[in-house]
C-alpha cells in the first residue's frame, strides 16, 4: 500500500509501545494522527520529535470511555486534508484483579476502552471508506488491533483485563468479516516487551525469558509485523501471537506477578 497522503490513527501513540509504532510509521512515509488522553505534554513531544524526522503528524485529544469523545476524534480524522487509510488500535486499560474481587466499574472501564471503542473506530473507518470509494477515491483500508498472548494461554488473573482482550479477540475476527468489502482486520497478539512502570530490568528480564524460546516479543518484532499486515493484501482476520511459545504452554499464574 502506497502510504503518500494517507493517515492512520494510532490510538495512544504519546508513550511507550505507541510512540514506536507511530515513528516507525512515519519512517515508513504515512501520516499519523497521534491520540493521546491524558499525556498531552507527551503527546506534544512526540509530535515534534517526528516533525523535526520530515514526519506529517497530527495530535488527537479524546477519552475513549466517551462517546462523546470518540465522535469527536473520528470528525476530527475524517475531516482532515489526508485520506484516513488505517487504524491501530493500541489504546489499553489495564488494571489487576481476579474472578473473586472484580468491581463492576473495572469491568466497564477494560471494556470501553479495550473492546468498545475499537469496535466504534473500525465501522468508523468502514464508513469513511465505503463513502470514500463512492467519490471514486480508491482506498484500501486496514485496522490492525493489539491484543495479548495471554488469551491464547489463559490463567486465571487480569480478569476483567482478560475477558475485554477476548471480546477484542472476537471484534478482530467479525469485523474482518462483517467489513470485508472494504477493510482487513487483523491483529497482533505480544507477549511481555516492555517492562512494567516501577518494574526493575531484573524482574522484566525475567519475565520476558518466562516461555519455551526463553524470550518474548520485542518491539521491533511488533514493528515488522504491522508493516507485514499493511503490505499483504490477502491477510484479514488473523492474528499473530509473539510470545516466545508462551501459549503452549502457559503459566499457572500471570508472568508479571
Amino acid at each position: 500500500m502506497k502510504s503518500k497522503n494517507k493517515t492512520i490513527l494510532v490510538t495512544a501513540a504519546a508513550r511507550r509501545l505507541g510512540k514506536f509504532i507511530a515513528t516507525d510509521l512515519v519512517e515508513k512515509g504515512w501520516k499519523v494522527a497521534i491520540h493521546y488522553n491524558k499525556s498531552k505534554k507527551l503527546a506534544e513531544e512526540t509530535a515534534n520529535d517526528l516533525v523535526k524526522i520530515g514526519g506529517k503528524v497530527s495530535v488527537h485529544q479524546a477519552d475513549l470511555t466517551c462517546n462523546a469523545d470518540i465522535e469527536k476524534l473520528i470528525n476530527e480524522i475524517e475531516t482532515q486534508n489526508s485520506l484516513w487509510a488505517g487504524l491501530i488500535n493500541n489504546a489499553g486499560y489495564f488494571n489487576y484483579d481476579n474472578g473473586n474481587n472484580f468491581k463492576v466499574e473495572e469491568l466497564q472501564n477494560h471494556m470501553l476502552i479495550n473492546f468498545i471503542a475499537p469496535t466504534i473506530l473500525t465501522k468508523a473507518l468502514a464508513k469513511y471508506t465505503v463513502k470514500m470509494k463512492k467519490t471514486k477515491i480508491k482506498s484500501k483500508s486496514f485496522v490492525i488491533n493489539i491484543l495479548d498472548a495471554k488469551i491464547f494461554g489463559l490463567n486465571p488473573d487480569y480478569y476483567t483485563y482478560t475477558l475485554s482482550k477476548q471480546a477484542m479477540y472476537g471484534l478482530t475476527k467479525m469485523s474482518a468479516l462483517t467489513y470485508a468489502s472494504c477493510l482487513r482486520v487483523n491483529g497482533i497478539a505480544p507477549g511481555i516487551t516492555l517492562s512494567a512502570p516501577g518494574q526493575d530490568q531484573k524482574t522484566f528480564e525475567k519475565s520476558h525469558k518466562k516461555n519455551l524460546l526463553k524470550s518474548s516479543s520485542t518491539v521491533e518484532e511488533i514493528l515488522n509485523t504491522i508493516q507485514l499486515i499493511i503490505n499483504t493484501n490477502s491477510m484479514t482476520g488473523h492474528v499473530t501471537v509473539l510470545d516466545g511459545g508462551s501459549h503452549l504452554a502457559p503459566p499457572r499464574r500471570d508472568v508479571g506477578l
